[in-house]
């Protein structure tokens, strides 16, 4: 396994046992379906800057949040599909259809990724090299991470293709959806939070899920996070589809949607490109593109349409403008796209110098950090992670030497699988900043697996058996399997049971001689494994 697969491998285990709690149970918090939406309305950070960043009340905060754990189930009639699933879903129009992936099914929900293109037929085996997340250069359609649809209304529109394997990348929309829901229904989260939270999930009302990016954005009440703020964001832009059609005149609100490019007429009778980032029942947030044209411009694909207003050297300007100021001039919409991850950081630019930087909470980086300098190992490694792979949607920098720093700060404190995740840097290496060593390596291993870290005693029993960074020993191999097998190490049983049949396999290939100094070397194991205790 290459160290960078490996490193999907880490990650905070809070964050896996509170996925794991979602897929057995669905969380749903009890509120007023009837003042909801008023409460939603009144909380956007444009209308009360001030108010929105103070904390509540203490006795507000501490309130309790009403949960129901609801047991497995299904509509009924309906039977929920099997995650791995290639499937052809109807759009909302009942005209063209759209391929997804199911990637997760519980309680009624069906959650898929959905892919770019449309189809005027039911496709048939499709490769993988057909699928694709990204903006269709042909009509302009774009896939989404991540999309919950109502298990009723999956089995009516959606048509099985084939099994497609599914892919830790194919979970990343779902698991900032989970995560963003936990954030939502914490205990200590503000009621309006929780509300908002509430009606975004599982609800999909547009103004909450623009609350949820707003806050997320610039870090008011939640953390500052880009991923889960673009995720809401593009939940608006889904939902939005087939609510006007390109190439019509705009005349109406309910025409400016999320994530819709549109041509305005100027004064001087050019015709100006804009995006709107973001449209609620309070303001329109757009971005305008430098480049005019003389005509207005023919129905085509929107992400060819600004990339033709762009120009070298020019950047999009962010505006804010009402509904009225948007609909004063000749308005026409060419089509819907994503928010992209720059877009974005120009929105929250501009809600930065309106909120004011010191009202603002550290981002969920920024958080990560502070734990790993307060010696969190878990956080060490986390942000080891981090550094090492870059992130620009946290706008980190990819830089190993970092990286490998807070990995030895959390293995000088007997964390094992920081330990072995050196030692994988050492085996691979990573780039010109850490070059192959496979002996560094072994020894980086050999001290994880004294932490009784499991992954790195079957990893140091296979260099023992290939002389990969040590004398081949084929006793001592046999050994660390013995120790992986009887230990209480992290190991699936799965793993153990292999790592038996491995043992087996040296076992009936060694001399007598050999096994009695597997025998040794065992009981000299055990013995610094008791020492240590």
């Amino acid at each position: 396994m290459a160290f960078f697969d490996f490193l999907k491998k880490l990650a905070d285990p809070g964050r896996h046992d509170r996925r794991r709690q979602l897929e057995a149970a669905s969380f749903r918090q009890e509120v007023e379906e009837e003042d909801g939406c008023a409460v939603l309305d009144s909380i956007r950070i444009k209308e009360e800057p001030q108010a929105a960043l103070e904390c509540e009340p203490q006795a507000q905060a501490a309130a309790p949040v009403k949960i129901q754990i609801q047991a497995e189930q299904q509509d009924a009639g309906v039977s929920l599909p099997s995650p791995g699933g290639l499937y052809a879903m109807r759009e909302r129009n009942g005209g063209l259809y759209r391929l997804v992936k199911v990637v997760h099914a519980e309680n009624g929900l069906v959650h898929v990724l959905r892919y770019a293109g449309r189809f005027l037929h039911v496709p048939e085996q499709l490769s993988a090299s057909e699928l694709h997340l990204g903006t269709d250069a042909i009509d302009g359609s774009f896939g989404a991470e991540h999309l919950p649809v109502p298990a009723q209304s999956f089995a009516g529109n959606s048509v099985f293709i084939q099994e497609q394997p599914l892919e830790d990348s194919d979970f990343r929309g779902w698991r900032l959806y989970v995560d963003s829901i936990y954030d939502c229904l914490s205990e200590t989260a503000p009621s309006w939070l929780r509300k908002a939270g509430s009606y975004a999930a599982w609800r999909d009302d547009r103004n909450a899920m623009a609350v949820l990016a707003d806050r997320y954005l610039i870090g008011a009440a939640l953390p500052r996070d880009s991923k889960k703020a673009l995720y809401w964001l593009n939940r608006i832009v889904q939902q939005e589809i087939g609510i006007a059609q390109p190439g019509e005149p705009v005349r109406e609100e309910y025409q400016i949607l999320t994530g819709g490019v549109y041509v305005r007429a100027e004064e001087e009778g050019s015709w100006a490109v804009c995006k709107a980032v973001l449209k609620d029942r309070h303001e329109v947030q757009i971005l305008c593109w430098p480049a005019c044209f003389e005509q207005q411009p023919k129905k085509s694909n929107p992400a060819r349409l600004l990339a033709q207003a762009a120009q070298p050297g020019k950047e999009p300007v962010h505006a804010s403008l009402s509904a009225d100021d948007f609909l004063c001039r000749p308005t026409v919409f060419m089509g819907l796209l994503p928010v992209t991850l720059e877009e974005l950081h120009r929105y929250r630019d501009a809600l930065r110098q309106f909120c004011g930087e010191t009202n603002l909470r550290p981002s969920t980086f920024e958080l990560i950090l502070q734990r790993a300098e307060a010696g969190e190992a878990e956080a060490q490694v986390e942000a080891a992670q981090i550094y090492l792979t870059g992130d620009p949607e946290w706008e980190v920098e990819q830089s190993i030497a970092e990286g490998v720093t807070w990995l030895t700060e959390a293995a000088n404190l007997g964390y094992g699988p920081a330990a072995h995740a050196l030692a994988m840097i050492c085996r691979d290496g990573a780039g010109e900043a850490v070059l192959p060593n496979a002996q560094l390596s072994f020894e980086w291993l050999l001290y994880a697996a004294q932490l009784d870290y499991g992954p790195a005693q079957l990893e140091a029993a296979d260099c023992c058996l290939s002389g990969l960074g040590c004398p081949r020993d084929p006793a001592l191999a046999h050994a660390w399997l013995s120790v992986a097998v009887s230990h209480d190490n992290g190991l699936s049983e799965e793993e153990k049971q292999q790592a038996k049949i491995q043992r087996q396999d040296i076992d009936t290939a060694l001399p007598a001689a050999q096994k009695a100094k597997a025998r040794d070397y065992f009981r000299q194991l055990q013995d610094s494994f008791a020492g240590e205790a």
